[in-house]
């Protein structure tokens, strides 16, 4: 235990000389914040937080660290439930909250250059200013980070129309174990050139390299949304209902969430002022959204009979 400490003091003492003292929250100056993801399961402290300004910084902080075999647990938004990110003994945290901002959105291409520091919030901002969507969409969006995004390979919930966080990254940059940057900043949707090394990376959880920034993908925003809660009385009613609409709505189908009555009673009687639009309760619920370009004829819900089974 005593050459572990010894290790990790050896391990601060280089880090603060390469990367200045502010990098560095340690000791009475590091909060609870860093022990443990939203679930709140299992929180430990890490020894120390390191907060990269740079890819560079986070290059010379993995080349260290491997050289003196010191444990790192890489931390974005801390959002997550799984553990991923809650430090076990002896790990050092490397947090990207610093590594933040839209370094350029380009028009032509519909691409998005940022770093992974930056909030999933800024990043549909940033779109929708241009005209544009960032159809990744989640609860957690003023939190939660694109890097940490990109390392679970989130889903969101418009998966069935643009899918994964993997097919709306087009290029990545990497920082390896040993301090190796790997650049596959790529901005070309139609690319078949060589091996695709950014999906390598895409839902590794940090444990191949950690994200530093991203090329994102964006689309066309459609100037109609409609939406729909449905109230379905088996799950084999709730895949009818899916396929059924796929075929009214076609390509328009941008989100189908699915709340068991366990969850939606839950929200109904913890928020205050809330309740169900239905007269009863039932064993799912199925929340349906669809995009398209004129809101006069897209609002397929009002005009069509009741589809739940």
């Amino acid at each position: 235990m005593k050459s572990d400490t010894n290790n990790s003091n050896k391990i601060l003492t280089t880090l603060r000389r390469e990367l200045g003292e502010e990098s560095i929250i340690a000791g009475t100056d590091l909060s609870d914040k860093y022990a443990v993801d939203i679930s709140g399961e299992n929180p430990r402290r890490p020894i120390a937080v390191i907060l990269p300004k740079s890819t560079g910084d986070v290059s010379t902080i993995l080349r260290l660290c491997s050289e003196a075999g010191q444990r790192i647990v890489v931390q974005g938004g801390l959002t997550g439930l799984s553990g991923g990110a809650t430090p076990q003994a002896g790990e050092l945290a490397l947090s990207i909250e610093k590594l933040t901002g839209i370094d350029s959105l380009d028009l032509p291409s519909s691409t998005l250059t940022v770093q992974a520091g930056t909030t999933l919030q800024a990043i549909q901002k940033a779109a929708e200013e241009a005209g544009l969507l960032f159809p990744l969409d989640l609860g957690a969006r003023g939190s939660c980070q694109i890097g940490g995004l990109i390392a679970t390979n989130a889903g969101g919930n418009q998966v069935l129309r643009f899918g994964m966080a993997r097919n709306l990254v087009l290029g990545l940059e990497v920082v390896l174990p040993d301090g190796t940057v790997v650049s596959s900043m790529n901005r070309m949707l139609k690319n078949n050139a060589g091996y695709d090394l950014k999906q390598l990376f895409i839902g590794t959880e940090g444990t191949l390299g950690v994200v530093t920034r991203a090329v994102l993908r964006l689309y066309p925003r459609m100037p109609s949304t409609c939406t729909a809660l449905c109230a379905v009385r088996s799950f084999p009613d709730i895949i009818s209902l899916l396929r059924q609409t796929q075929i009214e709505v076609g390509s328009s189908l941008s989100a189908y969430e699915v709340m068991w009555a366990s969850y939606f009673d839950y929200v109904i009687d913890y928020i205050d002022k809330l309740q169900s639009p239905f007269a009863h309760s039932y064993p799912l619920y199925a929340l349906i959204e669809t995009e398209g370009t004129d809101a006069a004829t897209d609002d397929f819900w009002s005009i069509a009979p009741s589809r739940s089974p």
